[in-house]
Protein backbone atom coordinates (compact mmCIF):
# COMPACT_ATOMS: atom_id res chain seq x y z
CA UNK A 1 0.00 0.00 0.00
CA UNK A 2 1.28 3.62 -1.34
CA UNK A 3 1.63 6.25 1.65
CA UNK A 4 -0.96 8.18 -0.08
CA UNK A 5 -3.26 5.23 0.01
CA UNK A 6 -2.25 4.50 3.80
CA UNK A 7 -3.04 7.96 4.65
CA UNK A 8 -6.98 8.32 3.04
CA UNK A 9 -7.31 4.99 4.71
CA UNK A 10 -6.57 6.50 8.34
CA UNK A 11 -8.97 9.67 7.18
CA UNK A 12 -11.40 7.39 6.67
CA UNK A 13 -11.19 4.95 10.05
CA UNK A 14 -10.97 8.66 11.56
CA UNK A 15 -14.75 9.76 10.25
CA UNK A 16 -16.23 6.59 10.38
CA UNK A 17 -15.09 6.36 14.08
CA UNK A 18 -16.70 9.81 14.66
CA UNK A 19 -19.64 9.27 13.69
CA UNK A 20 -20.06 6.69 16.33
CA UNK A 21 -18.16 8.28 19.04
CA UNK A 22 -19.31 12.17 18.88
CA UNK A 23 -16.54 15.29 19.17
CA UNK A 24 -13.50 13.93 19.66
CA UNK A 25 -9.78 14.54 21.32
CA UNK A 26 -6.73 13.84 19.26
CA UNK A 27 -5.34 11.50 22.03
CA UNK A 28 -9.33 9.34 21.64
CA UNK A 29 -8.30 9.17 18.25
CA UNK A 30 -4.65 8.29 18.60
CA UNK A 31 -6.05 5.11 20.29
CA UNK A 32 -8.81 4.26 17.77
CA UNK A 33 -5.70 4.51 14.89
CA UNK A 34 -2.96 2.61 17.13
CA UNK A 35 -1.03 5.34 16.55
CA UNK A 36 0.86 8.49 18.40
CA UNK A 37 -1.21 11.62 19.14
CA UNK A 38 1.24 13.27 17.18
CA UNK A 39 -0.08 11.41 13.79
CA UNK A 40 -3.67 11.91 15.31
CA UNK A 41 -3.48 15.08 15.41
CA UNK A 42 -1.59 15.42 12.42
CA UNK A 43 -4.31 13.77 10.30
CA UNK A 44 -7.10 15.45 12.28
CA UNK A 45 -5.65 19.10 11.27
CA UNK A 46 -5.68 17.89 7.75
CA UNK A 47 -9.45 16.95 7.84
CA UNK A 48 -10.02 20.15 9.34
CA UNK A 49 -8.71 21.40 6.37
CA UNK A 50 -10.45 20.10 3.91
CA UNK A 51 -13.55 21.10 5.51
CA UNK A 52 -14.17 17.81 6.32
CA UNK A 53 -14.02 17.94 10.47
CA UNK A 54 -15.08 21.44 12.91
CA UNK A 55 -12.96 22.37 15.61
CA UNK A 56 -14.25 23.69 18.42
CA UNK A 57 -13.46 27.18 20.94
CA UNK A 58 -13.07 24.99 23.91
CA UNK A 59 -10.56 22.85 25.38
CA UNK A 60 -10.33 19.85 27.07
CA UNK A 61 -7.18 20.69 29.24
CA UNK A 62 -4.81 21.50 26.35
CA UNK A 63 -6.36 19.48 23.95
CA UNK A 64 -9.21 20.70 21.08
CA UNK A 65 -12.34 19.04 20.15
CA UNK A 66 -12.97 18.26 16.60
CA UNK A 67 -16.30 17.27 15.73
CA UNK A 68 -18.82 16.46 12.66
CA UNK A 69 -21.30 18.81 11.35
CA UNK A 70 -24.62 18.31 12.93
CA UNK A 71 -22.76 17.17 15.91
CA UNK A 72 -22.91 20.86 17.23
CA UNK A 73 -25.53 20.07 20.13
CA UNK A 74 -22.97 17.30 21.54
CA UNK A 75 -20.70 19.76 22.02
CA UNK A 76 -23.19 20.84 25.39
CA UNK A 77 -21.69 17.52 26.88
CA UNK A 78 -18.16 19.64 27.33
CA UNK A 79 -19.78 22.29 29.26
CA UNK A 80 -18.26 21.41 31.90
CA UNK A 81 -14.71 22.18 30.30
CA UNK A 82 -15.48 26.00 30.57
CA UNK A 83 -13.93 28.34 33.34
CA UNK A 84 -16.47 29.47 36.12
CA UNK A 85 -17.41 32.91 34.07
CA UNK A 86 -17.85 31.36 30.75
CA UNK A 87 -20.08 28.09 32.38
CA UNK A 88 -22.20 31.14 34.47
CA UNK A 89 -22.45 32.96 30.52
CA UNK A 90 -23.91 29.61 29.01
CA UNK A 91 -26.55 28.69 32.08
CA UNK A 92 -27.11 32.66 31.40
CA UNK A 93 -27.78 32.33 27.71
CA UNK A 94 -29.16 29.12 27.57
CA UNK A 95 -32.19 29.84 29.81
CA UNK A 96 -32.49 33.62 28.31
CA UNK A 97 -31.86 32.19 24.66
CA UNK A 98 -31.48 36.05 23.62
CA UNK A 99 -29.08 38.22 25.59
CA UNK A 100 -28.24 41.98 24.84
CA UNK A 101 -24.98 42.72 24.92
CA UNK A 102 -25.44 46.29 26.69
CA UNK A 103 -27.28 45.15 29.20
CA UNK A 104 -24.94 42.59 30.46
CA UNK A 105 -21.68 43.18 32.97
CA UNK A 106 -18.56 43.52 31.64
CA UNK A 107 -17.51 40.21 32.96
CA UNK A 108 -20.20 38.62 30.81
CA UNK A 109 -19.92 40.31 28.16
CA UNK A 110 -16.19 38.87 28.14
CA UNK A 111 -17.29 35.84 29.05
CA UNK A 112 -20.16 35.55 26.00
CA UNK A 113 -17.41 36.12 23.42
CA UNK A 114 -15.12 33.49 24.42
CA UNK A 115 -18.09 30.93 24.16
CA UNK A 116 -18.26 30.83 20.76
CA UNK A 117 -19.50 27.38 19.77
CA UNK A 118 -22.73 28.29 21.93
CA UNK A 119 -22.97 32.26 21.32
CA UNK A 120 -23.51 33.56 18.47
CA UNK A 121 -23.79 37.54 17.92
CA UNK A 122 -26.22 39.20 15.54
CA UNK A 123 -26.50 42.88 15.05
CA UNK A 124 -29.51 44.84 14.48
CA UNK A 125 -30.32 47.91 13.59
CA UNK A 126 -32.77 49.68 16.47
CA UNK A 127 -33.97 53.55 15.59
CA UNK A 128 -30.83 53.80 12.72
CA UNK A 129 -28.47 52.27 15.77
CA UNK A 130 -26.66 49.49 15.59
CA UNK A 131 -27.10 47.35 18.77
CA UNK A 132 -25.58 44.06 19.67
CA UNK A 133 -27.84 40.47 20.95
CA UNK A 134 -26.01 37.50 21.51
CA UNK A 135 -28.19 33.93 20.62
CA UNK A 136 -27.97 30.39 22.18
CA UNK A 137 -26.31 28.62 19.21
CA UNK A 138 -29.45 25.55 18.92
CA UNK A 139 -32.38 29.01 18.57
CA UNK A 140 -33.80 29.23 15.13
CA UNK A 141 -33.32 32.19 13.52
CA UNK A 142 -37.35 33.26 13.24
CA UNK A 143 -37.15 33.24 16.98
CA UNK A 144 -34.62 34.98 17.66
CA UNK A 145 -36.22 37.96 15.37
CA UNK A 146 -39.52 37.67 17.69
CA UNK A 147 -37.25 37.81 21.07
CA UNK A 148 -35.45 40.85 19.89
CA UNK A 149 -39.02 42.37 18.35
CA UNK A 150 -40.34 41.83 21.83
CA UNK A 151 -37.49 43.10 23.48
CA UNK A 152 -36.97 46.56 21.28
CA UNK A 153 -41.27 47.17 22.01
CA UNK A 154 -40.51 46.74 25.90
CA UNK A 155 -37.78 49.36 25.87
CA UNK A 156 -39.79 52.08 24.01
CA UNK A 157 -42.93 51.96 26.28
CA UNK A 158 -40.99 52.85 29.38
CA UNK A 159 -39.92 56.69 29.33
CA UNK A 160 -35.97 57.60 30.14
CA UNK A 161 -36.05 59.09 33.29
CA UNK A 162 -33.02 61.36 34.82
CA UNK A 163 -32.51 61.03 38.63
CA UNK A 164 -33.36 64.52 40.93
CA UNK A 165 -29.88 64.27 41.91
CA UNK A 166 -28.64 63.79 38.57
CA UNK A 167 -30.89 67.34 37.75
CA UNK A 168 -29.20 68.96 41.02
CA UNK A 169 -25.57 68.51 40.53
CA UNK A 170 -26.11 69.26 36.58
CA UNK A 171 -23.90 72.19 35.90
CA UNK A 172 -22.54 74.28 33.43
CA UNK A 173 -19.06 74.09 33.80
CA UNK A 174 -16.67 77.30 32.68
CA UNK A 175 -14.45 76.73 29.59
CA UNK A 176 -11.07 75.91 30.17
CA UNK A 177 -9.00 78.85 29.29
CA UNK A 178 -5.90 76.80 27.60
CA UNK A 179 -2.27 78.79 28.20
CA UNK A 180 -1.11 80.07 25.63
CA UNK A 181 1.74 78.72 23.43
CA UNK A 182 3.82 82.05 23.62
CA UNK A 183 2.78 82.45 27.49
CA UNK A 184 4.60 79.08 28.19
CA UNK A 185 7.30 79.27 25.87
CA UNK A 186 7.92 82.38 28.03
CA UNK A 187 7.37 80.52 31.34
CA UNK A 188 9.75 77.61 30.72
CA UNK A 189 13.53 77.65 30.01
CA UNK A 190 14.32 77.81 26.22
CA UNK A 191 15.95 74.21 25.41
CA UNK A 192 18.07 73.90 22.75
CA UNK A 193 17.24 70.16 20.57
CA UNK A 194 20.27 69.21 19.41
CA UNK A 195 20.96 68.61 15.73
CA UNK A 196 21.02 64.75 15.47
CA UNK A 197 20.66 65.33 11.77
CA UNK A 198 24.10 63.09 10.53
CA UNK A 199 25.33 62.67 6.58
CA UNK A 200 25.94 59.26 5.89
CA UNK A 201 29.93 59.53 6.28
CA UNK A 202 28.97 60.96 9.78
CA UNK A 203 26.72 58.04 10.65
CA UNK A 204 29.85 56.01 9.85
CA UNK A 205 32.18 57.41 11.48
CA UNK A 206 30.69 57.09 14.69
CA UNK A 207 31.54 53.28 14.35
CA UNK A 208 34.30 51.91 12.22
CA UNK A 209 33.79 49.59 9.92
CA UNK A 210 30.21 49.33 9.34
CA UNK A 211 30.61 51.71 5.65
CA UNK A 212 32.25 48.59 4.37
CA UNK A 213 30.27 45.46 3.30
CA UNK A 214 31.09 42.18 4.26
CA UNK A 215 30.97 38.93 1.92
CA UNK A 216 27.69 37.38 3.44
CA UNK A 217 28.99 34.29 5.15
CA UNK A 218 28.02 30.65 3.73
CA UNK A 219 25.83 28.43 5.69
CA UNK A 220 28.47 25.64 6.64
CA UNK A 221 25.61 23.31 7.81
CA UNK A 222 23.37 23.82 4.28
CA UNK A 223 27.24 23.80 2.45
CA UNK A 224 27.70 20.28 4.07
CA UNK A 225 24.22 18.64 3.50
CA UNK A 226 24.58 19.44 -0.45
CA UNK A 227 27.81 17.78 -0.87
CA UNK A 228 26.28 14.40 1.24
CA UNK A 229 23.67 14.46 -1.09
CA UNK A 230 26.10 14.99 -4.37
CA UNK A 231 28.48 11.69 -2.34
CA UNK A 232 25.16 9.59 -2.49
CA UNK A 233 23.73 10.78 -6.26
CA UNK A 234 21.18 12.01 -4.83
CA UNK A 235 20.06 15.00 -7.03
CA UNK A 236 18.83 18.23 -5.12
CA UNK A 237 15.99 19.79 -7.43
CA UNK A 238 14.88 23.06 -5.48
CA UNK A 239 15.98 24.67 -1.93
CA UNK A 240 13.11 25.43 0.07
CA UNK A 241 15.28 26.79 3.20
CA UNK A 242 18.87 26.97 4.40
CA UNK A 243 19.21 28.10 7.73
CA UNK A 244 22.17 27.70 10.54
CA UNK A 245 21.17 24.15 11.37
CA UNK A 246 18.68 23.05 9.13
CA UNK A 247 18.32 22.84 5.35
CA UNK A 248 15.20 21.84 3.27
CA UNK A 249 14.88 21.07 -0.41
CA UNK A 250 13.24 19.22 -3.00
CA UNK A 251 15.34 16.09 -4.24
CA UNK A 252 15.43 13.40 -6.60
CA UNK A 253 16.42 9.43 -5.70
CA UNK A 254 17.13 6.75 -8.83
CA UNK A 255 15.08 3.90 -7.32
CA UNK A 256 14.78 -0.01 -8.34
CA UNK A 257 11.38 1.72 -10.12
CA UNK A 258 12.62 4.71 -11.82
CA UNK A 259 13.57 8.43 -10.41
CA UNK A 260 11.03 9.52 -7.15
CA UNK A 261 10.90 13.20 -5.55
CA UNK A 262 10.87 13.53 -2.10
CA UNK A 263 10.60 16.72 0.32
CA UNK A 264 14.11 16.48 2.37
CA UNK A 265 14.68 18.26 5.96
CA UNK A 266 17.95 17.88 7.37
CA UNK A 267 18.53 19.13 10.77
CA UNK A 268 21.74 19.47 13.07
CA UNK A 269 20.94 17.90 16.44
CA UNK A 270 22.00 15.61 18.83
CA UNK A 271 19.03 13.06 18.69
CA UNK A 272 15.65 13.11 16.67
CA UNK A 273 12.51 12.61 18.04
CA UNK A 274 9.13 11.57 16.96
CA UNK A 275 7.87 15.07 16.48
CA UNK A 276 11.08 15.73 13.93
CA UNK A 277 9.11 12.75 12.11
CA UNK A 278 5.38 14.14 12.45
CA UNK A 279 6.55 17.50 11.05
CA UNK A 280 8.43 16.64 8.10
CA UNK A 281 5.84 14.11 7.19
CA UNK A 282 2.78 17.08 7.55
CA UNK A 283 5.19 19.43 5.34
CA UNK A 284 5.82 16.18 2.77
CA UNK A 285 2.03 15.55 2.49
CA UNK A 286 1.25 19.15 1.56
CA UNK A 287 3.58 19.11 -1.27
CA UNK A 288 2.34 15.00 -2.06
CA UNK A 289 6.21 13.94 -1.70
CA UNK A 290 7.03 11.37 0.92
CA UNK A 291 9.84 12.83 3.73
CA UNK A 292 13.07 12.27 4.21
CA UNK A 293 14.44 13.06 7.37
CA UNK A 294 18.32 13.57 7.57
CA UNK A 295 20.02 14.31 11.05
CA UNK A 296 23.40 14.76 12.30
CA UNK A 297 22.39 12.36 15.66
CA UNK A 298 20.35 9.03 16.13
CA UNK A 299 16.68 9.11 16.35
CA UNK A 300 15.44 8.32 20.20
CA UNK A 301 13.46 5.14 21.44
CA UNK A 302 10.29 6.55 20.47
CA UNK A 303 11.01 8.13 16.94
CA UNK A 304 12.26 4.22 16.44
CA UNK A 305 8.66 3.04 17.39
CA UNK A 306 6.96 4.68 15.09
CA UNK A 307 9.43 4.90 11.88
CA UNK A 308 8.78 1.39 11.79
CA UNK A 309 5.07 1.45 11.40
CA UNK A 310 5.48 4.63 8.73
CA UNK A 311 8.81 3.80 6.72
CA UNK A 312 6.09 3.60 3.96
CA UNK A 313 5.76 7.73 4.53
CA UNK A 314 8.85 8.58 6.30
CA UNK A 315 12.56 7.85 5.62
CA UNK A 316 15.21 8.61 7.89
CA UNK A 317 18.74 8.84 7.53
CA UNK A 318 21.55 9.40 9.76
CA UNK A 319 24.10 12.47 8.31
CA UNK A 320 27.52 11.80 8.60
CA UNK A 321 29.80 14.03 7.61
Amino acid sequence: MSGVEEVSRQKERILSSMMVRGPSLPVQIARELGVSPLFAGAFLSELKAEDKLKLSNLRVGSSPLYFLQGQENLLEGFVKHLNNREREAFVLLQGAKVLDDAKQTPVVRVALRAIKDFAVPVKVRVNGESKLFWKYFSLDDSEVGRVISESVESEREVPIQKSEQAKETQKVKKPVQKESLEAKQKSSPEKKIPDIRKTEKEKLALKPGLGVKRKKEENEFGRSVRDYLAGKDVELLEILSDKKREFEGRVRIDTLFGKQEFYLVAKEKKSATENDLVMGWQKAHGLKLQALIMTTGELNKKAKEHLAGWKNLVKFEKLKF
